[in-house]
């Protein structure tokens, strides 16, 4: 699945979507126009029954009437994009979610946690926070967030109830390529905007309730001036009605088709349509079906796995049909749901499905039938995808990670530790002056827990380093505000220490900052200013470089490693630097520059990278931390790295 692709798609969705959105703005404007003329002509009583009412209309009222419209919708929109801003655990926390922290004990909350890391190593993006929705008996789930840096995965009760781990698989999968695809930014976007056309209903209510109270016990004219008052809020709120009609029309169309792109991304993930397809059954077959209760779902209904509001329907589905989605994936299926009970695991028939064990000539099958998005058809069918390798790959280097660093990376004081134990120098000196560092800080027994770490992270394989940073993420994120500044503050001291800086401990402190940083304080996103990979032309020449010196012993294999990444960039006429021309100041510099290319070209760039270290058919542990570090600065997934 070519998910940069999909975010441009997505990049132009939104474009369409504030164009519907002005045109509302623009039609709220000359409806509340007429709407006081109206309101005008029926307030001059006689005196001015022979007046029509475009005697009552002029430029200067249409231009006021307009500038106060657009202004409540404004001011509407931006008081929810800074409700929004703290990321996905807003939107969770809206609706009752508590998070799963990673030390927790049950089972089935440790299931999810497992489907989530394995799902966001193999897909190269940083393991998100998952929470829990636990008064929601409805089976469902969504992804919530700005940028993936911030993005949360939510699960209801009746989620981790009712399905086993395949079916949990898929529908995180699913997840998981909103997430890719751009459509949890574009979703965040579509509540603060269609919040500001509900925004005017809302005024109406207001109005109306206060002309009517107040007409009570006052003078005729003051009871006539209360009833255009009344009458106006009245007009305002249907006016937000059609605002309410035409914004939950506007949800639905974007919505509906994302989740198909969503399904088959799931399948292209897990390489398994079994798993995605019964759990769709299984919520056709269950009583609540994917309902859930809470107040602020309306607003975020798009966002689920499944239809959240049983009540919406035809037009104002923000979901299609399970029947047309199952049949999608499954084009044999008989039509048949899996029943399951309330608060039980079992189905009611007794039976349950079993995986489908040939997943990949089901899913030829179904591209033959012509019944599964052509997306899947441009994936590799004859042999394992690269995701599919990616997702093994990813359980693999869990299950190869030492047990004790496993734990304490599901504990935050822990993961602080494991962290300062990674940058911890081999030189006797150097690393007493980094513990001293830590003790400085006055945060009882983290030095002695780093120096009784520091030995079992230097005998790990160090192609473990990553996925044991990846994994410390959600535990991380679980540190208050000062214990996070506290962490970042020694993070920079103990990188000093040595008086140098060096590439592995710049990889680290990005990741560090670039998937934290959002947990903990307002984060500025950057708009994107390039459009081709010329115009970063000598900024990629230094990356490449950089990668290609760092990857490749031999000067011929640079030299071919370097021309394949340029060459996959549609760069023709740069050459590879020597080794000292690489400063790593101005690796920096050159990476931050790259981060502001539109998707489709940090996809030219990414794959230019992949292909540059795939060069030799191995992908070494510098290489691999390298181009996590760049994607991660670059706010995108890790390009698959398998080796050849």
């Amino acid at each position: 699945m070519d998910f940069f692709t999909q975010q441009d798609k997505a990049r132009r969705n939104t474009s369409t979507l504030v164009l519907l959105f002005v045109l509302a703005v623009i039609a709220l404007i000359v409806i509340t126009n007429v709407l006081v003329m109206a309101i005008f002509v029926g307030a001059g009583g006689q005196a001015n029954m022979g007046l029509q009412l475009q005697d009552y209309f002029s430029w200067r009222m249409f231009g006021l009437v307009g500038l106060v419209v657009t202004g409540v919708v404004a001011c509407a929109i931006v008081y929810k994009w800074f409700q929004l801003s703290d990321g996905g655990k807003r939107v969770a926390e809206s609706l009752g979610g508590h998070r799963i922290y990673p030390n927790t004990r049950d089972t089935d909350e440790n299931r999810v946690l497992n489907v989530v890391e394995e799902m966001a190593i193999a897909s190269g993006m940083p393991v998100p926070a998952v929470y829990l929705l636990a008064e929601e008996a409805g089976i469902n789930a969504f992804a919530a967030g700005n940028t993936p840096a911030d993005a949360v995965i939510g699960v209801t009760k009746g989620c981790i109830e009712q399905f086993d781990r395949e079916q949990l698989q898929g529908v995180i999968a699913h997840e998981f390529s909103h997430i890719l695809n751009g459509d949890m930014r574009l979703n965040i976007r579509l509540i603060a905007l269609l919040n500001g056309i509900l925004f005017i209903g809302g005024v109406g209510e207001i109005l109306l309730r206060s002309g009517s109270h107040r007409r009570r016990g006052f003078s005729s004219n003051r009871r006539s001036g209360d009833s255009r008052l009344a009458l106006l809020g009245l007009g305002l709120l249907i006016i937000g009605w059609l605002g309410s009609f035409f914004g939950k029309l506007i949800k639905s169309m974007v919505s509906r088709q994302r989740e198909f792109l969503a399904d088959a991304s799931a399948v292209q993930f897990t390489r398994n349509p079994q798993g995605i397809a019964d759990a769709l059954k299984i919520i056709g077959g269950f009583s609540l079906h994917g309902a859930v209760t809470s107040p602020n779902t309306q607003e975020v209904s798009h966002l689920f796995f499944g239809q959240a509001i049983s009540k919406l329907g035809g037009m104002f589905a923000t979901h299609p049909p399970l029947e047309d989605r199952i049949s999608r994936i499954e084009p044999r299926w008989d039509g048949k749901f899996i029943h399951r009970k309330l608060a039980a695991t079992t189905a009611e028939s007794g039976e349950t499905s079993e995986p489908d064990k040939k997943s990949k000539a089901a899913v030829m099958a179904a591209i033959l039938a012509g019944q599964l998005p052509s997306a899947l058809a441009d994936g590799d069918l004859s042999a394992e995808s690269e995701t599919a390798s990616e997702l093994s790959k990813a359980r693999n280097s869990i299950n190869n990670i030492p047990a004790a660093l496993l734990q304490h990376a599901h504990d935050p004081f822990g993961a602080s530790a494991l962290i300062y134990a990674l940058l911890l120098n081999q030189d006797a000196v150097v690393q007493t002056r980094q513990l001293d560092c830590i003790k400085q800080h006055n945060v009882a027994g983290m030095a002695v827990q780093t120096s009784q770490l520091a030995p079992v992270v230097t005998k790990m394989n160090r192609r473990f380093r990553l996925p044991l940073l990846e994994l410390s993420l959600p535990a991380l994120k679980c540190l208050s505000a000062k214990q996070y500044k506290i962490l970042k503050r020694t993070l920079g001291l103990l990188i000093r220490a040595d008086q140098k800086l060096e590439l592995f401990e710049w990889c680290l402190y990005q990741l560090v900052s670039h998937y934290l940083d959002p947990e903990h304080m307002p984060v500025k996103s950057s708009r994107p200013l390039y459009k081709k990979s010329v115009q970063v032309a000598t900024e990629y020449q230094l990356v490449l470089s950089t990668l290609a010196h760092n990857g490749h012993q031999s000067d011929e294999d640079r030299e071919r490693a370097f021309g394949r990444g340029a060459n996959t960039a549609s760069l023709y006429n740069i050459n590879l630097l020597a080794k000292p021309q690489c400063a790593l100041d101005d690796f920096i510099k050159a990476v931050n520059k790259l981060a502001l290319c539109y998707p489709l070209t940090k996809h030219l760039l990414l794959k230019g990278l992949a292909n540059c270290a795939r060069h030799d058919s191995r992908i070494s542990t510098e290489e691999r931390e390298i181009i996590s570090s760049v994607a991660a600065v670059m706010d995108c997934p890790v390009p698959a790295l398998n080796s050849l």
